[in-house]
């Protein structure tokens, strides 16, 4: 009998069905290792619970009576419609100019500022009087009175957005509900405020410009004008087209004369001879008639005081001197009313940013979320304690193990 079961165990210890590496082998050390956990953690369950309670009460002091509650308060602003400064006038009078003479327009007019006015509410200038004006280095509480550190405290309570209508949100926390709706408050005046400043040192910057270019074009003008006069002076010169029409007319009638002249000697000779008296007479009509022809042609003083073989080059001269004045006074012109737009700007004081709906107190708190952290950290503290019964008793299973071993080894070597 204990010869058969003798022979018999190892055909079962072999048998697939109880097999260490059979799915039921696995199954069950699993299931057993499940239940030795459940185990060990019903019997520590008094210092999960422990840690977890002590986690409870902790987070919920600390949560409770050192962190203070910080409110939120926020300003709604939209940019006013108004039309562009002295440089938008000038830029916007060149694209008509040029629209004008057949050239396309050069560039775009969106209507919007060439930045973003978050640059200005964003900028270090503003957190630094923030900062200097609501004390924040006190609310913050912090133990280095840094300015870098204050500014990233600063961008972790103040928050600056342009909303995809357009509208611009200003929101800023302080442990202070009133002074929450006051910093955005200010945060929004001194926007309008920085905004009026760049504004009035850009309109400073293009009217003197302008009139630097103003007196220039001024000069120029003048020079043009004189240099005109004296030319017109010395050729007689004042409108070339009419003067060109009324000389091709009065050449015309000349040319005309000529021809019935030549007409009335070829008559006269035919009739009553090369020698006879009125032959020479209609003769000596026709050479004064080309005499004239010939004097209005080459000589100076029929269409002004030059000669009609040089015409075109003094007209060519004359347009050029003509176009120069036209330049000049088109651009003066052209400066006048940006330079006017450029001295109304510098007398206007009108805000970057309109209020729409104005900052008022909080009815409730933004900030700790007290539930949350003490959820948290419950739930954090009860993962680690688990955690930590389970190690512990792994660490002294395996400490058993090598000590078993070790006592089994010096037993041999004994």
């Amino acid at each position: 009998m204990n010869v058969n079961a003798s022979n018999e165990s190892p055909q079962a210890h072999n048998s697939p069905e109880t097999s260490p590496f059979s799915p039921q082998a696995h199954e069950h050390s699993l299931r057993d290792d499940i239940m030795r956990i459940i185990a060990l953690l019903v019997q520590e369950r008094m210092l999960i619970l422990a840690l977890t309670l002590v986690a409870v009460l902790s987070s919920g002091v600390i949560t409770y009576f050192f962190m203070p509650n910080w409110y939120a308060s926020t300003v709604n602003a939209v940019p006013p419609r108004r039309a562009g400064g002295g440089l938008d006038a000038l830029t916007g009078g060149l694209s008509s100019a040029l629209k004008d003479v057949g050239l396309a327009r050069v560039g775009s007019k969106s209507g919007s500022e060439s930045y973003a006015f978050t640059v200005i509410l964003n900028s270090r200038r503003m957190k630094d009087t923030i900062i200097t004006l609501f004390k924040l280095h006190k609310i913050y509480d912090l133990d280095s009175n840094e300015w870098t550190d204050l500014r990233k405290m600063y961008d972790e309570h103040v928050f600056v957005t342009n909303e995809p209508d357009g509208n611009y949100l200003i929101t800023a926390l302080h442990t202070d509900r009133k002074a929450a709706a006051e910093m955005a408050t200010k945060i929004y005046e001194l926007g309008n405020q920085f905004a009026d400043e760049l504004f009035q040192q850009e309109s400073r910057t293009s009217l003197v410009m302008m009139e630097r270019r103003f007196a220039q074009s001024d000069k120029s003008l003048s020079d043009a004008r004189d240099t005109l006069m004296r030319f017109s002076r010395r050729y007689k010169l004042y409108a070339p087209l009419d003067q060109a029409k009324s000389a091709a007319s009065a050449i015309a009638d000349l040319r005309v004369q000529q021809y019935k002249q030549e007409l009335a000697v070829d008559i006269s000779r035919s009739v009553y001879g090369e020698q006879d008296g009125y032959t020479q007479i209609q003769r000596q009509a026709l050479e004064k008639i080309n005499q004239q022809a010939s004097r209005a042609e080459n000589q100076s003083g029929f269409a002004g005081n030059f000669a009609l073989s040089a015409s075109s080059d003094i007209t060519l001269e004359y347009m050029r001197l003509y176009a120069d004045l036209e330049v000049f006074t088109k651009i003066k012109a052209l400066l006048i009313p940006s330079m006017e737009q450029n001295r109304q700007d510098l007398q206007r004081r009108q805000p970057s940013l309109v209020m729409l709906d104005p900052a008022v107190p909080s009815d409730k708190k933004d900030r700790p979320k007290r539930s949350l952290i003490v959820g948290g950290a419950t739930l954090g503290t009860l993962i680690f304690a688990i955690a930590f019964v389970i190690l512990r008793d792994r660490f002294r299973a395996l400490r058993g193990t090598y000590r078993a071993l070790i006592e089994s080894e010096m037993k041999k070597i004994s």
